[in-house]
């Protein structure tokens, strides 16, 4: 397949009125995935289905022409074997509740909802905080391992080494250190000039307790002018993690991602 190919299907199945997808690739993107081993493009009819592998899982995307056309779906991934197939459906509306029913039907299940939260830009308070380190690339494989103990694969978008090393190049990343290990880390992603993405938020188990994240978080907040805006997706049900960024002027902005994992028979659930 190449490009043209790929491009030009996609813009036949925009053009329905009841056009669905799950994601939005450039098309620069697009041509990268082409050209990667790790990324399986079904064309059908009025549908297109990409399966990314990951390490330990696939992601699937699609864009169809109308939720009838996502049945054949179900041509497309049986024949994945080994690994678990998650989708994320974003959307604030009826639509992407109908997604997910839809998908139910296709043997998938809801695995976790996260909601986004965002933190409107605010007046810059220059507060004093205990020590708050840039991260360095000699800390990369420490930081790895924190971030895949910490978190579970399936629901966070965990960065690949190479996306992390490029985090640490351009300064994304802060640490607190305490006894030379790393008690607690931030990673806040530069989407453009005004906007921020705080990817990942996380204090070590042997460290917590100790306000280690409230330093994190003001750290950056008293880096940032006030008209950026910093955003987040946090599990709809992890009540602590709300109620501190709720402390830190974060609000649900009404957004829910639900994360649908394919019941195949080969698959880990």
């Amino acid at each position: 397949m190449d490009l043209e190919t790929l491009v030009r299907k996609m813009s036949e199945i925009r053009k329905y009125k009841e056009f669905i997808t799950n994601s939005f690739f450039s098309v620069q993107q697009l041509s990268v995935m082409l050209d990667m081993d790790h990324v399986a493009i079904e064309l059908r009819d009025n549908a297109i289905f990409i399966l990314m592998e990951e390490d330990q899982l696939f992601r699937l995307y699609f864009y169809a022409a109308d939720l009838a056309s996502l049945q054949q779906i179900q041509n497309v991934l049986p024949g994945v074997k080994g690994k678990p197939i998650l989708a994320d459906i974003i959307g604030r509306n009826k639509q992407a509740e109908n997604i997910i029913n839809r998908l139910q039907l296709y043997n998938f299940h809801k695995y976790s909802t996260l909601i986004r939260m965002k933190r409107p830009g605010l007046e810059r308070r220059d507060i004093e905080v205990s020590p708050v380190t840039l991260a360095s690339e000699d800390r990369l494989d420490e930081i790895m391992n924190l971030l895949y103990l910490e978190f579970d694969i399936n629901i966070s978008h965990l960065p690949n080494r190479n996306k992390l090393l490029r985090a640490l190049q351009n300064n994304e990343i802060t640490l607190v250190i305490q006894q030379n290990e790393i008690a607690g880390l931030a990673y806040f992603e530069r989407l453009g000039e005004k906007l921020i993405y705080l990817y990942q938020l996380v204090v070590d188990k042997r460290f917590r307790g100790q306000g280690i994240a409230d330093r994190l978080l003001t750290h950056q907040f008293n880096q940032i002018s006030e008209d950026v805006i910093c955003q987040l997706w946090v599990e709809s049900n992890n009540h602590f993690a709300i109620h501190k960024y709720e402390e830190h002027h974060f609000s649900p902005d009404g957004l829910f991602d639900s994360i649908m994992m394919f019941k195949g028979e080969d698959n880990n659930e």
